[in-house]
């Protein structure tokens, strides 16, 4: 393939991830983002050790180590007291924890890294038009003045999040369920009242409840409510709300991750639950594979090697949280009574280990090369 500017819309995770994979492969992208900063808001905040795996050959995994807050167990608690602790320092390879980060700070670092290896993110520029016929590509792109500007990228790769663009334009059906309720959360400033070495989900039935830390005293509390204090464990103390949101969750996945030479990662093929902290890792794990499939020449092979594990991921997710959630009383008393002597089995624990470090799904083929 003619190594020329391959166009990647969308600056969130996935396509800084794909821009950085690509450069570091010899290729000169053009990345473009119709926003003039990264969003300040945290949003996303794991990384699991697959994608710090991924991430090491470019350097950018010793930066995110230093600013990230180390996870080592995972804490489900009853109504009481806790029911089941996950240690993740058992997980395999190099990487025996969880990283909580802000999304925002994972972006920002990525985007500087990107900067530093003389690559610029073109902000304030927004795909209105994507038009591929035959062996061309039409992409219109308008910038922060409206000026339109006309090219011929060789590839285009739309990391443009959920609202794709590109998915839009190239007619690529994006189905699936939304769950009936509105979702809560809020990043507080709280008394360390109980360990902030990794989440912890509370059984607050009838409601779901979780606090997942990114610092000593700072955390996100999520619930499926669309105020979580209001059903938050009272040996919580918030001491500042730094900021709230509420969210659908959905499930849904695009019918192809490509169309002729546009290709599609992160949250524009496919989106779910947080359950599991998949999503950002997910994309950024498409990202990479392309990039790699890019510079081998094999992206025929894309959507046969990725859409599998998003539909896995997503059946995964969607059964965790439905579990999680639900307020059967037959589930109920499972969750309190038999998941902490279930939760100690071998069985148990590596299950839920291989989700959240992503050894369920095909170890990237790259990284046992390099």
């Amino acid at each position: 393939m003619q190594r020329g500017h391959i166009l990647i819309v969308g600056a969130g995770p996935a396509g800084l991830t794909t821009a950085i994979e690509l450069k570091r492969r010899g290729f000169t992208p053009r990345i473009i983002d119709k926003i003039a900063r990264p969003h300040a808001q945290s949003r996303a905040l794991a990384i699991n050790p697959r994608t710090l795996q991924i991430l090491e050959p470019s350097g950018v995994t010793d930066k995110l180590l230093q600013k990230g807050w180390r996870m080592n167990h995972v804490h489900f608690r009853g109504p009481s007291d806790e029911l089941l602790e996950v240690n993740l320092t058992d997980m395999n390879g190099p990487y025996g924890f969880m990283l909580s980060l802000p999304q925002y700070e994972t972006e920002t670092l990525l985007e500087r890294h990107l900067t530093e290896q003389g690559l610029l993110v073109e902000r304030e520029c927004e795909l209105v038009r994507l038009e591929q016929n035959e062996d061309v590509i039409t992409a219109v792109i308008q910038n922060a003045s409206g000026k339109e500007e006309v090219c011929h990228p060789p590839m285009v790769i739309g990391a443009d999040g959920a609202h794709s663009v590109v998915r839009s334009q190239m007619g690529l059906s994006f189905t699936g369920s939304s769950y009936p309720q509105d979702w809560g959360l809020v990043d507080v400033e709280l008394e360390p009242t109980l360990s902030m070495d990794g989440p912890t989900m509370f059984d607050r039935s009838p409601h779901v409840f979780g606090m997942i830390p990114f610092s000593a005293r700072r955390a996100r509390l999520v619930s499926d409510v669309s105020n979580p204090l209001d059903v938050m464990p009272p040996m919580l103390k918030v001491l500042k709300i730094n900021w709230r949101s509420t969210f659908r969750i959905a499930h849904k996945l695009v019918d192809f991750f490509q169309k002729g030479r546009v290709f599609l990662v992160g949250d524009a093929a496919h989106i779910h639950s947080p359950f599991g902290g998949r999503g950002m890792n997910l994309g950024i794990e498409d990202a990479a594979w392309l990039a790699w499939q890019v510079s081998t020449g094999h992206t025929h092979q894309y959507m046969l090697d990725r859409r599998p594990v998003a539909a896995q991921v997503l059946k995964t997710v969607d059964e965790g949280t439905r579990f999680l959630a639900s307020n059967s009383t037959a589930i109920r008393l499972f969750r309190q009574k038999f998941m902490p002597v279930l939760g100690r089995t071998e069985y148990f624990q590596s299950r839920f280990m291989n989700i959240m470090s992503a050894e369920n799904t095909p170890f990237p083929p790259w990284l046992a090369e390099e």
